[in-house]
C-alpha cells in the first residue's frame, strides 16, 4: 500500500496565493465579500517531491447560496514553468499574478487538460499524474460564502492494493466505486486526528464549549454568554467548582465576566464596624440580612452584562446568599443621586464651549 500523504491547505497557503473577492480570517477561513460579483482563488503549487506522482482525492468545506456556482480547476504537471512569449515563466507566479485575468488563467488550465468540477466538494484526481498540483477555484454569483478545510490526499483509497492485480486498474470503475468506502474511512481518520485539537479548550470550536461546561456541572445557557466569556470560564471551571460557595469564587467569576477586579463586601462582616446611628443608611445600601453580599463595580453595567454576571454567580455563591451589584463610577457630583462612599470623589466643575465638541455632562458648565 502506498504511503498516506495528506496536504492541508490552510492560512499560510492562502496568504501566499491570490484570492480577489475574499477576505482571509484569522482562523484561516476565506470569507467572500457580498458586494463582489465573482470570487477567485489561485494557489501556489502543491509539491509532492517526485515526478509522475499519482494524486488521489481533493476535498473542501464550502458554504454558499444555492444559486452561486463553484468551479474547481485542478491539474498536475512535472514542470513548474512554461514558455510565454518566448520567456520561461513560473506557473505559480502566473496563477498568483493579480495583473492576469481569470479568463486567461482558465484558458491555461484548459490547454494543459486540467480536470474541471462544478459544485463539488469531494473530487477524485485519479487521472492526474505529475509532481506539482495546481488549483484554481472560482465562485460566480452574488451573496456571502466561506471556504475552508481544503485537503489533498495523494493516496485516495485504502483498499485497492489488497485485491488481485487484475482488479488494480487505476481510475477504473471498480477503483472509483471502491473509493466511496475509502472516503468514509479517511474522513473518520481525519476526525480522529483532530480529537486532540477539539479537546483543547484553547483551539476547540466555540460550539463545543457549552458541552464541556456541562461535563463539569456548569450551566452556560448555550450561546447566552458569548465566546469571550465562555472560553476562560470553561478553562477554570474545575478550579471554580472547588471553591464554590466562597468569596474567592464570586470575585473570580466576576473578573472573568467583567474583565476587571471587583470588590466583594459581606454585610455580616462589615456590620461590626458601623456606628449605631449609621446603621439605617448602611442597611439601605448593603442589606439587612446576614446573607446579603454586595459587589462593587467601577462602571455602570449594561443590562446584558449584568444578567450574564448574575446568571453565573447564582451557580457559585453560597446557598442562601443574596447578591447586590452597585456600580461606583470614578467621579460623582452632589445632587446627582451619587452615594459618597468608597471610590467616590467630588469633582470640580469644568469649563466647556460648544465649538470644542465637549460632552456636556454633569461636571461641565457653559460660561456666559
Amino acid at each position: 500500500m502506498p504511503d498516506r500523504t495528506i496536504y492541508s491547505i490552510r492560512k499560510n497557503r492562502f496568504e501566499s496565493g491570490f484570492h480577489p473577492g475574499f477576505v482571509l480570517e484569522s482562523d484561516g477561513t476565506l470569507r467572500g465579500c457580498e458586494n463582489a460579483a465573482s470570487h477567485c482563488l489561485c494557489l501556489k503549487a502543491v509539491d509532492s517531491g517526485k515526478g509522475d506522482s499519482e494524486w488521489g482525492r481533493l476535498t473542501l468545506d464550502i458554504r454558499r447560496p444555492e444559486d452561486m456556482i463553484c468551479y474547481v480547476h485542478v491539474a498536475a504537471l512535472n514542470e513548474d514553468s512554461f514558455y510565454r512569449e518566448g520567456r520561461p515563466t513560473r506557473i505559480e507566479d502566473f496563477l498568483c499574478n493579480p495583473r492576469e485575468t481569470s479568463s486567461i488563467k482558465k484558458e491555461f488550465f484548459g490547454r494543459i487538460e486540467a480536470l474541471r468540477f462544478v459544485n463539488r466538494t469531494d473530487m477524485l484526481l485519479y487521472s492526474l499524474k505529475g509532481r506539482y498540483l495546481y488549483l484554481m477555484l472560482e465562485l460566480v454569483g452574488e451573496g456571502s460564502c466561506e471556504i475552508g478545510g481544503l485537503r489533498v490526499d495523494m493516496q485516495g483509497d485504502n483498499f485497492m492494493n489488497t485485491f488481485p492485480a487484475v482488479y488494480q486498474e487505476r481510475d477504473s470503475f471498480f477503483h472509483r466505486w471502491l473509493s466511496i468506502f475509502s472516503s468514509l474511512y479517511n474522513d473518520f481518520d481525519v476526525e480522529i486526528d483532530r480529537l486532540a485539537e477539539r479537546l483543547d479548550l484553547d483551539t476547540c470550536p466555540a460550539e463545543y464549549l457549552s458541552v464541556y461546561a456541562s461535563w463539569l456541572g456548569v450551566d452556560v445557557g448555550n450561546d447566552f454568554l458569548g465566546e469571550e466569556i465562555l472560553r476562560p470560564l470553561v478553562k477554570e471551571a474545575y478550579a471554580l467548582n472547588r471553591m464554590k460557595g466562597t468569596k474567592a469564587a464570586i470575585e473570580r467569576v466576576s473578573e472573568i465576566v467583567l474583565g476587571e477586579k471587583v470588590r466583594v463586601l459581606e454585610r455580616n462582616v462589615m456590620a461590626d464596624y458601623i456606628e449605631p446611628e449609621q446603621m439605617a443608611e448602611f442597611e439601605r445600601l448593603y442589606g439587612n440580612s446576614v446573607h446579603d453580599v454586595t459587589i462593587l463595580v467601577k462602571e455602570v453595567l449594561p443590562e446584558l452584562t449584568k444578567t450574564r454576571l448574575l446568571f453565573l454567580l447564582n451557580q457559585f455563591k453560597p446557598a442562601r446568599a443574596r447578591l447586590h451589584i452597585i456600580s461606583v463610577q470614578r467621579e460623582g457630583v452632589l445632587d446627582d443621586y451619587a452615594y459618597l462612599d468608597m471610590d467616590v470623589q467630588i469633582a470640580g466643575q469644568k469649563k466647556g464651549t460648544l465649538d470644542e465638541k465637549q460632552a456636556l455632562d454633569g461636571a461641565v458648565r457653559l460660561e456666559e
